[in-house]
């Protein structure tokens, strides 16, 4: 059973398509896919640290109600005004209720 209290941050998809401008650059262009609320997890840093894993594989979970919009891994998420770069997407129990999306910031 679905707690909607847990779904407290408000976050949002964009796909990215590169455009050329009038000069002829290309350059990267978001499209809004979608804006939902989701629940929001970090590996904390003492996980990290018992796995003896690189803090460049610190990664977020965002859990969102499933959407009927597809999201695919070429998209990137916006959140507390960081980028987040799509790693992988699991459809929870494959009983479309629940999107689980583990996503890495965007840090250059």
């Amino acid at each position: 059973m679905l707690n909607p209290g847990d779904y407290s941050k408000k976050i949002s998809i964009y796909k990215v398509a590169i455009k050329d401008d009038s000069a002829g650059f290309k350059n990267p262009e978001d499209t809004l896919i979608l804006t939902t609320w989701a629940k929001v997890k970090t590996t904390k840093g003492f996980t990290l640290i018992a796995n003896n894993s690189d803090f460049e594989k610190a990664y977020t979970n965002f859990t969102i109600r499933y959407p009927k919009t597809e999201i695919t891994r070429d998209m990137i998420i916006l959140f507390n005004k960081k980028r987040y770069t799509i790693e992988y997407l699991n459809n929870i129990d494959e009983e479309n209720i629940e999107l689980e999306i583990q996503a890495k910031e965007v840090t250059k």
